[in-house]
């Protein structure tokens, strides 16, 4: 699904609130990371001085592109604090969401 239907659905989900009510987690983390995370790291973008990392296979290497171990928990500091020019989402996403958005990258290959 893609253009206009997309969002719709991921809007209709969140609302929804989809992680809480039969949407499975995988789902979900998905729809946060078009919602959250996409924008930057799968498309190039010309406003930006560095082009973020993409995440694709981020938990198969030794480490993050920052060098810090390619850990859950890493991960989620990440998430939450923010890094570099990456904002943080602390405040933004639950601590669920943030459960729902590594379990999805874990399936990045």
């Amino acid at each position: 699904m893609n253009g206009p239907w997309r969002s719709a659905a991921i809007a209709c989900c969140l609302v929804a609130g989809c992680g809480l009510d039969g949407c499975d987690s995988r789902q979900h983390g998905e729809e946060l990371f078009e919602l959250h995370c996409a924008d930057c790291h799968e498309m190039s973008n010309p406003d930006l001085k560095k082009q973020p990392p993409k995440l694709e296979g981020l938990f198969q290497a030794k480490g993050l592109p920052s060098g810090a171990p390619a850990t859950d928990e890493q991960v989620r500091k990440t998430i939450i604090e923010g890094l570099g020019t990456m904002p943080a989402f602390q405040g933004r996403l639950s601590q669920g969401d943030v459960d729902d958005l590594i379990r999805y990258l874990h399936t990045l290959k």
